[in-house]
C-alpha cells in the first residue's frame, strides 16, 4: 500500500517561487514521479561533487553506506510540498536486494497548484503543463513509473555534460500510452505461420541530438515480472517498426536505438537471449544495462550489445523433445562517451 501525502494551497505555507522551483515543476510535467535524489541530480548542481564522490567510492567498495541527499534539497522539497505545489508519496518497505534502510525513497509529483504556478510563468501556448492526480495506485505500477523517471534523470544529466549533444522531445510512459502504433507481424509458431497485430508502446522515448544528426531513442524498463514470451512479442514489434511507414509518420525517422534496463544480470541475459532469437544476428541498435547503472556517471558506458546469435538443439521437457535453444553472445558498448 502507498501512502499519499498532499496539501492544498489553502494550507499552510507561503513560498516565494524561484527559477529553480519552476524548473523542478517543469521536469515533473515530463515524468510523473521523481525521487529527491533524481531532483538533486537535475536541479542542484552545487551538489554534483558530493554525489560524484559518493558513486566513485561506491564503485570501489560494495560495503558502502547509503547515499544521503543534501539537507538543502530536502528542506526545499519539503517546503514546496507544505505549500501545496508538490505531493509526496511514501512508499512501502524496500524490496530491492541489498537496499539499505527500511523502505524505498519517497516520490514527488506535481500538484494542480504546481502546474498552475508553472503555467502562469510561460507565454508558450504549445507548452504542455499538467499535474498528476493523486489516487490509489498499485505499488508495482508506481515503482515502474518511478524507475522510468530515474532513467530520464540520469540520461538527461549525462547528456547535458556532453558538448554538442542534447535531449529533446522526451515522452514518458503516460504520454506514449495515449497514442501508439500497431504493427502487423508475420511470425512462425509451433502450429505454423501466423499474422498478428502488435503494439509499440515504449516506456519512454526522446531524440538524442548529436554533432552528426538526430537519433530517436526508445526506453524499456524491465522489472523481471513479465513472461519472456511477452518480451519476445515486444521485440518482434520493435523489429517490424524499424524502417516502417508508421515510424516515419510518428517520429520522422527510419531507425532508432532501444535501451533496455534490467533488474539483475540473470534477467538481462534472458532478455538478450530472447531479443537475439527475434533479431537473428548482431545489432548495436538494441542495448542492455542493469538497474544499478542508472546513475549519471554510469549510464553512458555500461551497456551490452548482441554480437552473435548461437543456436543449439537440446532435449527438453518430460518427453525430452528436441528444442532449439538460442543464446546471445554480447560485448560491452559505450552509448554516451
Amino acid at each position: 500500500m502507498l501512502m499519499l501525502l498532499a496539501t492544498t494551497r489553502s494550507a499552510l505555507v507561503h513560498v516565494a517561487l524561484t527559477a529553480r522551483d519552476l524548473a523542478i515543476f517543469e521536469t515533473l510535467t515530463q515524468v510523473r514521479f521523481l525521487t529527491a535524489t533524481a531532483i538533486e541530480w537535475l536541479h542542484f548542481p552545487d551538489r554534483r561533487p558530493v554525489w560524484e564522490a559518493d558513486m566513485q567510492a561506491r564503485l570501489k567498495s560494495a560495503a558502502h553506506p547509503p547515499y544521503r541527499v543534501g539537507r538543502v534539497v530536502h528542506r526545499r522539497l519539503h517546503l514546496l510540498a507544505a505549500a501545496g505545489y508538490l505531493s509526496r508519496m511514501v512508499r512501502p518497505t524496500a524490496i530491492r536486494k541489498h537496499t539499505w534502510g527500511g523502505r524505498e525513497p519517497d516520490l514527488l509529483s506535481l500538484t494542480e497548484d504546481g502546474a498552475l504556478a508553472l503555467a502562469a510563468t510561460t507565454d508558450d501556448a504549445h507548452m504542455a503543463v499538467e499535474s498528476y492526480r493523486v489516487r490509489e495506485r498499485s505499488s508495482s505500477v508506481t515503482q515502474h513509473t518511478a524507475e522510468i523517471g530515474e532513467v530520464y534523470a540520469a540520461l538527461r544529466v549525462k547528456i547535458a555534460t556532453m558538448p554538442g549533444m542534447a535531449m529533446e522531445d522526451w515522452r514518458s510512459d503516460h504520454m506514449t500510452a495515449r497514442s501508439y502504433d500497431h504493427l502487423t507481424v508475420v511470425r512462425q509458431r509451433a502450429g505454423g505461420m501466423e499474422r498478428v497485430s502488435l503494439p509499440v508502446v515504449p516506456d519512454g522515448t526522446f531524440v538524442l541530438v548529436h554533432p552528426h544528426g538526430r537519433l530517436r531513442v526508445f526506453i524499456e524498463v524491465d522489472r523481471g515480472t513479465r513472461r519472456l514470451e511477452t518480451w519476445r512479442e515486444k521485440i518482434e514489434a520493435y523489429h517490424a517498426y524499424a524502417g516502417s511507414a508508421e515510424l516515419r509518420a510518428r517520429y520522422q525517422t527510419d531507425t532508432f536505438v532501444l535501451l533496455t534496463i534490467a533488474p539483475t544480470v540473470a534477467q538481462q541475459q534472458r532478455l538478450m537471449n530472447a531479443t537475439a532469437a527475434v533479431l537473428g544476428g548482431a545489432s548495436s541498435h538494441y542495448l542492455f544495462t542493469l538497474r544499478a547503472a542508472v546513475h549519471p556517471l554510469r549510464i553512458g558506458g555500461e551497456w551490452q550489445k548482441i554480437t552473435a546469435v548461437n543456436r543449439a538443439v537440446v532435449a527438453a521437457g518430460f518427453q525430452r523433445q528436441a528444442t532449439e535453444k538460442v543464446s546471445a553472445t554480447t560485448s560491452r558498448h559505450v552509448f554516451l562517451q
